[in-house]
């Protein structure tokens, strides 16, 4: 994941609200400053534990915190999506219509999130 840094805002909120990167990490639970600052600077992927939390601290959900992160990740499941999608367009039983209507609607909100100014 190249420049994961330019798109990760945790740093812009620890510093709006004057935290250290120790104090950070002990309202995560015990983290390592060093752990604080590898996410920040990019060198690290927020696991789902320090994401949520971080969501919970400063009321903002993962992807906008982390958004290149989320990007990396909705890009794979599209390619995911995609390749999966392609089996069932041959069969129509009830489940695998569910299944494609499921597959869509990711499609959909991916496609929304896109051609959102400033997402």
């Amino acid at each position: 994941m190249n420049n994961r840094n330019l798109f990760c805002r945790l740093r812009t909120q620890r510093r709006a609200w004057a935290l250290s990167q120790r104090e950070l990490a002990e309202l995560l639970g015990g983290r390592s400053p060093t752990h604080i600052a590898r996410i920040e600077a990019g060198k690290r992927i927020p696991s789902i534990e320090i994401a949520l939390a971080c969501q919970v601290l400063f009321g903002m959900p993962p992807e906008t915190l982390f958004p290149n992160v989320y990007t990396e990740i909705e890009e794979r499941m599209m390619q995911n999506i995609y390749r999966f999608r392609e089996g069932l367009l041959q069969t129509t039983s009830p489940s695998a219509v569910r299944k494609q209507e499921l597959l869509e609607n990711a499609r959909k909100r991916a496609l929304i999130r896109l051609n959102t100014p400033g997402v």
